[in-house]
């Protein structure tokens, strides 16, 4: 079994501030974008997501970004 440490866990708001959003928008994401993220639980009241996935959607986002800007 693949053990996940705490320092590659990050909660809502820290994502809101990898990917320059807001928390709400986090939330708004998570049901609209197929492509974003899904946060994982543990136990009833802790909701995380993968800071690699984080980081790499977020990557993946800004090159989608530059590509429809021209940039």
């Amino acid at each position: 079994m693949h053990q996940i440490t705490r320092s590659s866990r990050v909660r809502a708001a820290e994502v809101a501030i990898i990917l320059g959003i807001g928390k709400s928008t986090v939330w708004r994401w998570v049901k609209e974008r197929p492509d974003f993220p899904q946060p994982r639980r543990e136990g009833n009241r802790y909701t995380f997501w993968l800071r690699s996935e984080v980081e790499a959607y977020a990557t993946g986002s800004s090159q989608e970004q530059e590509a429809a800007c021209g940039v």
